[in-house]
């Protein structure tokens, strides 16, 4: 190989390894406040993207992502802040429909680390309302698609849900 062809491989590999000065990375694209839209799930791989039906159906809610490597989520079903409790005299006085109620809101705190070539996140999870959860990594496929962050929780079984998040514009 000639010096003047080794000088060209070396310029174009260059060229195709540096991104562009205005372009964001996936990290980036993440920081900010996301609020809940629509959790969907699979029924198999042929099965297209329904909106959730179940206890997810209509949940709302919110997840943020600092751009330090901290990260927090939270989110309920529909009406949750309108529930009325019938306990009055603190944790001691909550009927079982009240324990229901609580029990019904998700919420973890962590650090997350992305890969860009993957396309995966991973919540580290060091807070969390499901004592299983302390500790573990929970992994999603993401998607950016305009201003929605979808993100798919990587499992092998079927149905497969999915939860797409809009960007807040907190500018």
């Amino acid at each position: 190989m000639k010096l003047r062809d080794l000088y060209f491989v070396i310029t174009i590999a260059l060229l195709l390894s540096c991104k562009r000065e205005n372009e964001q990375s996936d990290f980036d694209k993440l920081t900010g406040r996301w609020t809940l839209e629509m959790v969907e799930s699979q029924a198999d791989s042929t099965s297209i993207w329904e909106p959730r039906q179940d206890r997810y159906k209509n949940r709302k809610g919110f997840i943020i992502y600092d751009g330090k490597g901290g990260m927090g989520v939270h989110h309920v079903p529909e009406n949750y802040d309108k529930y009325e409790f019938e306990g009055r005299g603190g944790l001691d006085s909550l009927t079982v429909e009240d324990l229901r109620h609580l029990a019904d809101n998700f919420v973890y705190f962590g650090k997350y680390r992305v890969n860009d070539s993957l396309k995966i996140i991973e919540h580290h999870i060091e807070s969390v309302n499901f004592q299983q959860m302390w500790g573990t990594v929970a992994k999603r496929n993401y998607l950016f698609s305009k201003d929605t962050l979808i993100l798919n929780p990587i499992t092998n079984r079927y149905p497969k849900t999915r939860l797409k998040w809009v960007k807040l514009n907190d500018e």
